[in-house]
């Protein structure tokens, strides 16, 4: 077998942790390339590159593993390598729905199992993601994160950019359709749209949760200040949602329109557009997991 490594140094991938990767894994490997990231778009374009190779291999943050998902996607299906993913950011939010093992040397163990699971992948537009869309609360906290903040404190600095957000959160008007049918329309102070199952290292908790399962959860609530706090610790204690704020469904497609343009987050990654069409590609990709 051939194995591609995208390794991003900026993530904390040490030249020690990659030797330590590449003397676990080495012996299931007749070739072995190495290929490392030191701008934006490099992983999406070697991951456009990997064709030839049975493996893929990312070692890296939520952002590059979002740059390999999208370059994957460009390639027919029986040419996406299966892929493992050597957990190396500071939230690593679809290596923990997978229940992958954070520590490198450990997660480069599960390599050598053999064990393959398909995965969706949301489908926004022309962009793809593993993880989630934001738009509101989530996508603002994930803008408003305080980059010391982040290097010094991990996933501590995305609750307390939560915390600062949630006195800051202004609704806005949505629609939400699927094809002719009108699911909601109304304001709102965040719209998630998932297929993961963590969000800033803290599990989302939604009983139909799944990644392979072809649909997507959808959740929006109209609540802001404490309401919305009070919603949100429900959530995480596995309380029953009784607020008339709080909504959650399943779809395998949606569309949505935004009254003005918000800025939209897509697996941490940022634009701003009004109006979005967003499906799953159900089993779209392979991943190898413990």
């Amino acid at each position: 077998m051939r194995a591609l490594i995208i390794s991003n140094p900026k993530s904390g991938t040490s030249e020690t942790m990659l030797g330590e990767v590449i003397g676990t894994i080495e012996s299931l490997y007749e070739e072995i390339i190495i290929k490392k990231t030191s701008e934006i778009g490099d992983a999406l374009r070697f991951a456009k590159e990997s064709k030839p190779f049975d493996h893929l291999i990312v070692i890296g943050g939520d952002g590059t593993l979002n740059e390999v998902v999208n370059g994957l996607m460009t390639l027919e299906r029986d040419e996406r390598p299966t892929v493992g993913i050597i957990p190396a950011g500071t939230c690593n939010d679809f290596a923990r729905a997978l229940e992958l093992p954070i520590q490198p040397t450990q997660a480069a163990s599960v390599i050598k199992s053999h064990h393959e699971q398909h995965v969706d992948v949301i489908q926004v537009d022309e962009m793809y993601a593993l993880n989630f869309v934001g738009v509101g609360l989530i996508a603002d906290t994930s803008r408003q994160i305080d980059p010391n903040e982040k290097e010094s404190l991990g996933s501590i600095g995305y609750f307390l950019a939560t915390i600062r957000q949630f006195r800051e959160a202004d609704p806005f008007e949505i629609r939400l359709r699927r094809g002719d049918e009108m699911l909601y329309e109304g304001d709102v102070s965040f719209l998630y749209v998932g297929n993961g199952s963590y969000l800033g290292t803290v599990p989302t908790k939604l009983e139909t949760q799944s990644f392979s399962d072809g649909l997507l959860e959808v959740v929006h609530s109209s609540a802001i200040g404490f309401p919305m706090i009070r919603q949100l610790l429900a959530q995480q204690l596995g309380l029953d949602q009784k607020s008339a704020e709080w909504n959650h469904f399943q779809a395998s497609h949606v569309e949505v329109e935004l009254n003005e343009p918000q800025i939209i987050d897509i697996d941490g990654e940022h634009f701003e557009t009004d109006h979005l069409t967003i499906r799953i590609r159900e089993r779209a990709l392979t991943f190898l997991t413990p």
